[in-house]
């Protein structure tokens, strides 16, 4: 016979199991075979050391470039409703003491994939660090990436090097944490791709190969210098030959709007006269076709054109009351392999009569504001020529005055514009028009804020206007993608919006990603942005397709919320958003 008491013990045993069982955190465990090594950016950086992988975790201390941290498994949490990644790790020496089995664990948010970086430095991004403090890689090329750092940093003192088999996806890294920046970065890049020159022939006569010579010392080294690949193992300085390539094109498209004045774009103009042969470049890009008065040799106009004939022309166009007596040259920048660069002449006189050539060797290239517009010192062997601008050339029309009259062809209706534009060309034209920013230099892009307090309405339009929008009532609706998951382990299906005057809601139901949603799932719901929040949205997109007919354009809300985060993830399907947390 069964007792009350025994029912009663029976129960409460079951009751304990049961939310033993609720409780019970999922842990996925995948050994890292060989281990591998966590790399800090820097000597400052430091890591936070659990005990566990309990939520919020035992931090037991900070490990930094000092400590050698052996990363020994990736692992993976789930309990309730998400889910977090860890990284084991061997306990540091000096906090064994705390360790449980001489092992420790930190959080996989404090490491950035060398994938990532990779990947945003051999198509010419930015490396965005944003709260991790290093990366993870194998025990075997630890020591070559320090060597390889500590040599782009200082190669004036560090004389030995050896790439004979270091391949891109390792330079690649040590780039990308040494020079997160782009303009950095192709510094370095343009310098390194001719050390095979220059290890062939140490003294060039181009002044600008003499002074990178003399920058990187290990070149006159005749043993235990810098030691290159050969033969097929060139590949790395191809990639490197691609990969400067992809930032001068990506330079020379936004150089334009990377200022809002000609005082800016000067500024950033000259920022580039250490750099091997990029002002020269952007010289030819600007000054095509333009025309300018000369001083400092023996004529008065100058162009840079397709012929003497053309320049002529575009001269006579800006200088209309030209004097008879006048001498006009038409420019051409010649680039002589290791030789430097020179400037060829064509004469000619008013009347149309060719005078004399001459090829003069240019040192060096800066511009300076002139006429409402951007002149040019140009430094040669045989003295310096001065250029004044007649007039803005077709380039710099985009900038300064040019951009302002582009601006002032796009309607003042933001819903006019949605009306009468494919999407993503709306986006853009609203972000230049109503928008906050332009021209950002940290990320390489264009980004414009809006900011619901004052342009709540236009955020509202822009959202539900996107092509994965569904709209059942005017102010209600649902996703064309009805089921997601997030980073943090979270599965919600069903997604609906609406907006009540001023608020816009998204609502989901918490379906579970190991189908753990139960059997009456119940719908959760966020405020995703209002008109008395101050939210944010992004809108990104490159230089170049500010006046492109099929531009592509990146959007983020700024909002964490466990099912607004969806707005960014399937309707937005933002590429910014799903990098930052290492999608």
């Amino acid at each position: 016979m069964i007792t009350n008491n025994s029912i009663v013990r029976f129960s409460l045993t079951i009751l304990v199991l049961g939310i033993a069982l609720t409780n019970c955190a999922k842990k996925k465990v995948q050994p890292l075979d060989p281990p591998m090594q966590f790399y800090f950016y820097n000597s400052k950086s430091e890591l936070e050391i659990l005990q566990d992988t309990k939520f919020p975790g035992k931090m037991i201390g900070k490990v930094n470039a000092k400590d050698i941290v052996e990363v020994t498994a990736v692992i993976e949490v789930t309990e309730k409703d998400s889910t977090l990644s860890y990284f084991e790790v061997l306990c540091p020496e000096r906090l064994k003491a705390d360790c449980n089995d001489g092992k420790a664990y930190f959080q996989s948010k404090f490491r950035l994939h060398t994938n990532s970086i990779k990947s945003s430095v051999s198509e010419g991004h930015a490396v965005f660090p944003d709260i991790t403090v290093g990366t993870i890689v194998a025990k075997t090329e630890y020591v070559t990436l320090n060597s390889i750092r500590e040599w782009l940093r200082n190669p004036e003192k560090i004389k030995s090097i050896d790439l004979t088999n270091v391949n891109d996806s390792l330079f690649n890294t040590a780039l990308g944490i040494e020079f997160p920046k782009v303009d950095d970065r192709l510094k370095v890049v343009s310098e390194i791709i001719l050390l095979p020159a220059l290890k062939a022939n140490p003294n060039p006569k181009d002044t600008r190969m003499q002074l990178i010579a003399k920058r990187f010392s290990g070149l006159k080294e005749k043993t235990n210098g810098i030691t290159l690949p050969s033969g097929s193992s060139t590949d790395l300085f191809d990639k490197l030959k691609e990969q400067q390539e992809k930032i001068l094109n990506q330079l020379f498209v936004e150089y334009p709007v990377r200022a809002d004045s000609y005082k800016g774009l000067v500024s950033q103009f000259n920022k580039y006269k250490n750099q091997y042969l990029v002002t020269e470049k952007l010289f030819q890009l600007i000054a095509k076709n333009g025309a300018y008065s000369a001083k400092g040799l023996p004529f008065q106009y100058f162009s840079y054109s397709e012929s003497s004939q053309s320049a002529m022309e575009i001269v006579k166009k800006f200088q209309t009351n030209i004097d008879p007596s006048a001498v006009v040259a038409n420019g051409k920048l010649v680039f002589k392999e290791h030789d430097g660069v020179y400037l060829e002449i064509t004469q000619m006189d008013a009347s149309g009569n060719l005078g004399s050539d001459e090829t003069l060797e240019v040192i060096s290239i800066t511009a300076e504001e002139s006429g409402k517009s951007i002149g040019f010192r140009i430094k040669l062997a045989a003295g310096e020529l001065i250029l004044s601008p007649l007039a803005t050339t077709d380039l710099l029309l985009t900038s300064g005055q040019g951009f302002k009259e582009f601006l002032a062809t796009i309607p003042k209706d933001y819903k006019e514009i949605l009306k009468t534009n494919p999407y993503e060309k709306a986006l853009v034209l609203i972000a230049a028009k109503f928008g906050e920013g332009g021209y950002d230099e940290t990320i390489g892009e264009m980004q414009y804020r809006l900011y619901t307090t004052d342009r709540y309405w236009m955020i509202y339009e822009i959202v539900r206007s996107h092509p994965n929008i569904k709209r059942d009532k005017e102010s209600s609706g649902s996703f064309v993608t009805s089921h997601g998951s997030a980073e943090d382990g979270t599965c919600f299906s069903d997604f609906q919006w609406r907006q009540p005057k001023g608020e816009f809601y998204m609502s989901g139901i918490y379906s579970g990603c190991q189908g753990e949603g139960g059997s009456e799932p119940t719908r959760e719901e966020e405020l995703c942005f209002s008109e008395s929040k101050g939210d944010l949205l992004l809108i990104t997109f490159s230089a170049k397709d500010l006046r492109a007919d099929k531009p592509k354009v990146d959007l983020e809300l700024e909002s964490m919320g466990s099912i607004c985060q969806y707005l960014n993830r399937l309707v937005f399907q933002s590429r910014r958003y799903n990098e930052a947390i290492g999608e």
